[in-house]
Order: structure tokens, then C-alpha cells, then sequence
């Protein structure tokens, strides 16, 4: 079929040929406030990560009672069953309790290299209900959902028994402990 045949076929059946721009979307201009805008809400997102490279741009407010509980994608759902041993049997425990969200992060961070260095298994996280921060809220109980989700050696965590310190402690355990490379 030659191209004038194929036009012709085209016309009879009702297609027309277009003469537009096949990119599937056209450029746009910015202008200079938006890339102003752009440019600070850039800046505001560096700045919430400080020397630490955890975010402390404030979470989804979280209910004080709530039950943590986290199995990374991949992960056997049974692993729950080890953060419920009595006790637990963390290698490693820090008390977040009186900490701002930047010094919090700090020493998340900082437990992430111990972490590492040392090659933990079974890490606890103390960081409270909240009684003492702004409106009762649990905020530090937020940020250390976000940052053990954000870490991708973190196999799953949950908020420790009753016992031990119910929704106010975090036990987490690592990819240590299902990997010999680690």
C-alpha cells in the first residue's frame, strides 16, 4: 500500500492526520516565583535532614496508645514472634526520654552505625508516651516509626509488652540476624 492509498483509506474511514507536537507533555515555563518557591522548599528539606540524614520534618500525628508493629516487605510475618520473648534480649538499648526531635535523631542515627560496627541483632528503643511534650502528643514515638521504617536493615519492630514498657519502648530486630554477610 502506497502512502497516497493509505491517506486515502485514513480519509474514508474519517481519521484525520494531526499536525500537533507528540511529546507527551509540553514544556513548561516556570516562573521566576516558582523556582524561588521551589528553590526554599529545597533548602527547607536539607535543613530538616541536618548532619544526622534523618528527617525531622514533623509526622502524621500518632495516638499515644497505639501499638507499633512493623515486618519489612519480603519478611516472614512469624519474626513478630521473637520481639514478644520475656524479656527481650536486646544487645544494645537507648533512652530517648528528654531528647528534642534533632537530638533524638542524632542518637538514632548514631545507634543505626553501632548498629552496623558492631553487628547488632536485637536493638531496644526507649523514646515514651509524650506526657511532657507539647499537647501530651507522643512525638518522638512517631519520628522512631518513620526512621526504623525508612532503614532498610531493620527487619520489623514493635512496641514492647506491658511489662517492659508497652507503647512507650520499641523493640526492633535487624537483618543480622537472618544474614551471615552481615
Amino acid at each position: 500500500m502506497t502512502d497516497d492509498s493509505f491517506k486515502a483509506l485514513m480519509l474514508e474511514n474519517g481519521v484525520e492526520q494531526t499536525n500537533r507536537d507528540i511529546r507527551i507533555r509540553p514544556s513548561k515555563k516556570m516562573s521566576s516565583e516558582a523556582i524561588e518557591t521551589a528553590r526554599a522548599r529545597a533548602e527547607d528539606a536539607l535543613m530538616a535532614s541536618a548532619g544526622h540524614g534523618l528527617s525531622t520534618e514533623e509526622p502524621a500525628p500518632m495516638d499515644k496508645n497505639k501499638l507499633l508493629e512493623y515486618v519489612a516487605y519480603g519478611a516472614d510475618r512469624r519474626v513478630l514472634g521473637l520481639l514478644d520473648e520475656a524479656p527481650f534480649p536486646a544487645q544494645y538499648e537507648i533512652d530517648l526520654h528528654g531528647h528534642t526531635v534533632d537530638e533524638a535523631a542524632s542518637a538514632i542515627a548514631t545507634l543505626f552505625q553501632i548498629m552496623n560496627e558492631r553487628r547488632l541483632t536485637h536493638i531496644r528503643i526507649i523514646h515514651g508516651v509524650g506526657r511532657h511534650s507539647k499537647q501530651g502528643r507522643p512525638l518522638l514515638k512517631a519520628y522512631i516509626n518513620r526512621w526504623l521504617k525508612g532503614n532498610p536493615d531493620i527487619v520489623a519492630f514493635a512496641s514492647a509488652r506491658r511489662s517492659d514498657g508497652g507503647v512507650g519502648v520499641v523493640n526492633a530486630i535487624t537483618s543480622g540476624l537472618f544474614n551471615d554477610n552481615w
